[in-house]
């Protein structure tokens, strides 16, 4: 009995955390017409395969956005991505190189954008991968994306939440392996729900493209 009180307890002080959470946040008038699909967290260093060479390759953090439109466009210039809250970021309080401001770029509908904390690093990575370079966005974003699980956002141009994803290394979470990405399985799921995530089957995941796991891409 004493162990359902406390099991009580803390579902309790979970949903009293979320509607805190909720409440404080903004939801755009475009809210969802950009979803995070994917999220590279833990890349992988390989060495070169030149033996002349000591240098190794890694694409460092990076997310994928996704457009589900199949009809509009979205200009998501001066938009942001950031891993503080939108609160934060409309005070202006500790948000420096917590905020990465979206250069020109259009999302076309039913394409990708992705956005690297190193953009030479992740042209490097994936040279070789023509549609992850098409939609790389300009410009690196300076924080780091936590291997425990964090809050990340992107907001509009008026700091109102346009998609946010909180994700953990807690189970029922997937954890993958280093190298892998964490990839959304359909984009008609909650993205909040850790059972609509999954562990890339690809090593690198697949920016740019749609996702190595994907059960259903509408």
């Amino acid at each position: 009995m004493a162990f359902m009180k406390f099991t009580t307890s803390v579902c309790v002080v979970c949903m009293t955390l979320v509607a805190s959470a909720l409440a404080a946040m903004t939801k755009s008038p475009e809210y969802g017409a950009v979803l995070i699909t994917e999220v590279m967290f833990d890349a992988k260093t390989s060495k070169s395969e030149d033996a002349s060479t000591s240098k190794s390759k890694s694409s460092g953090d990076w997310i994928e956005l996704y457009n589900p439109s199949a009809n509009d466009a979205i200009n998501i210039t001066g938009w942001k991505f950031t891993d503080r809250s939108e609160k934060k970021v409309k005070a202006g309080k500790k948000t420096r190189g917590h905020v990465f401001v979206i250069p020109k770029f259009t999302l076309e509908p039913k394409t990708f954008a992705v956005l690297a904390r190193d953009e030479v690093a992740f042209r490097d990575a994936y040279a070789d991968r023509p549609e992850a370079l098409e939609a790389l966005v300009r410009g690196s974003f300076k924080f780091g994306l936590s291997l425990k699980g964090e809050t990340i956002s992107v907001l509009s141009r008026a700091n109102e939440t346009v998609f946010s994803l909180s994700y953990d290394d807690k189970n029922p979470w997937p954890s993958p392996d280093k190298g892998s990405s964490l990839e959304i399985i359909d984009v008609r799921l909650d993205p909040n729900d850790a059972l609509s995530w999954i562990e890339s089957y690809e090593i690198g995941g697949t920016p740019g493209a749609v996702n190595s796991n994907a059960v259903a891409w509408r």
